[in-house]
Order: C-alpha cells, then structure tokens, then sequence
C-alpha cells in the first residue's frame, strides 16, 4: 500500500520534472530539471528493490554526464546577470534540498528496512549482489527496457541542447555598417 503510494508519487514527480525539461526555455534550467527527473527514476528503482541500478543511473547520468551538459551550456551562454542577482534564493533552495536529501538517505539506509544487513541464507547483502553474471542477466533482462528509456531520455537531452545552441548560431546579426 505504501510502496504503491510512493510509486505513483515518484512517478508523478518524474513525470512533471520531465515536462519541465521540455518546455523549459532556458537550457540551464532544462537540465536541472533533467536531473529532477533521472532521480525520480531512481527513486522507482528503489522502490523495484534495484538499489545498485538507482545508484549507477545517479552517479552515470546525473553525476556526470548532465553535470557535463551545465558546462557546456554555461560555456556557450554565459548570461550570468540572472545567476548574479538571485544568488541568496539559489543558495536557500540548494540548502533545503540538501536537507531533504540527507534526511531521506538516513531513513532509507537506516530506518527503511529496504536494504537488509543479512539475507535469509545468512550471508550479507552485499556478498549476495556482488555476483556478476545474476547482475548482468537481472539488467539485460528484467530491467533492459528502463535503460533503454533512460538512454532516449539522455539522447533527447543532448539533441536539445545541440538543437538549441544551432539555432542560435543561425539568426541573422544586427551589422551596423
């Protein structure tokens, strides 16, 4: 009952996070919202008891390569007077969700139960995952198509941003000759 609760919940935020990233006019923000939504994703693999894939779809993607698509970005738009002027709202917001974020990793490491010390065979948990060839059959089997979305969603992020940064480049300039 609650896990269905909190599915539809996490589902919802991807889903508003990811019309964000579409409708967004600003790149930056965009892809912080695209970062909004890989979570939310990874929150559902959480809840589908996937920790390793929640945590490899948030170090790869949002770690990463979205952190790598904001310096792109920022490097060909650097429009820094908005950034400049709402600095201490920036500043608050990133506080409160650190906040969230840490009070939400002690529940679930700590409180949840989700992620048990002990299997029923009595050997540990992470004993139990570390094997390599059930990893691999679990991903390209049971979860290959959430990948594979994960992977579209990542290629329509960076065909926005190469869509965004050409039509930039092709208006025509104000010569005043």
């Amino acid at each position: 009952m609650v896990e269905n609760a909190l599915f539809y919940l996490f589902a919802a935020f991807t889903l508003v996070s990811g019309l964000l990233v579409v409708v967004n006019r600003k790149p930056v923000n965009a892809a912080m919202a695209m970062i909004l939504t890989i979570a939310g994703v990874a929150a559902n693999f959480f809840l589908l008891d996937a920790p390793f894939l929640a945590t490899l779809l948030i170090m790869v993607y949002a770690g990463a390569v979205i952190v790598l698509f904001l310096f792109v970005i920022m490097l060909t738009d650097p429009d820094l007077k908005p950034l400049k002027a709402g600095w201490a709202k920036t500043a608050a917001g990133g506080l409160v969700f650190l906040a969230l974020a840490t009070a939400g990793a002690v529940w679930l490491f700590g409180f949840s139960g989700a992620l048990p010390a002990e299997t029923a065979a009595g050997e540990t948990a992470l004993a139990y995952s570390a094997e390599a060839k059930v990893f691999g059959q679990i991903l390209f089997t049971k979860y290959a198509l959430l990948i594979e979305a994960v992977a579209m969603l990542l290629l329509a992020a960076m065909a926005a941003v190469f869509m965004l940064h050409s039509r930039r480049r092709t208006l025509p300039r104000n010569d005043a000759r």
